[in-house]
């Protein structure tokens, strides 16, 4: 059974088409050019903030299951290196 391509959409809009299609959005006063700049930096800065943070967390988890084998012959010299750094960086 031969494999079937999966077709795109034959609905396919062209980058003149769509920017045609803004420009009337912009010029028939709909939304401003200003307000979607601003909600556009807003979002863009909240999901960094949001990437930060998220990594903050699951960085912080997989530092406290470390921890939990603090005992494990090959993982123990490793924590424990990784534990001396954090701490050295903390006196500097």
């Amino acid at each position: 059974m031969p494999k079937s391509k999966s077709k795109k959409p034959s609905n396919k809009i062209s980058h003149e088409q769509l920017g045609r299609m803004m420009q009337s959005i912009y010029e028939s006063g709909y939304i401003d050019r200003n307000t979607l700049y601003k909600t556009s930096f807003i979002k863009g800065v909240l999901g960094g903030l949001g990437g930060v943070l998220g990594a903050t967390v699951v960085l912080a988890l997989l530092l406290w299951v470390l921890s939990l084998f603090d005992q494990t012959p090959i993982i123990g010299p490793l924590f424990d290196n990784l534990q001396q750094t954090i701490e050295s960086k903390k006196t500097q």
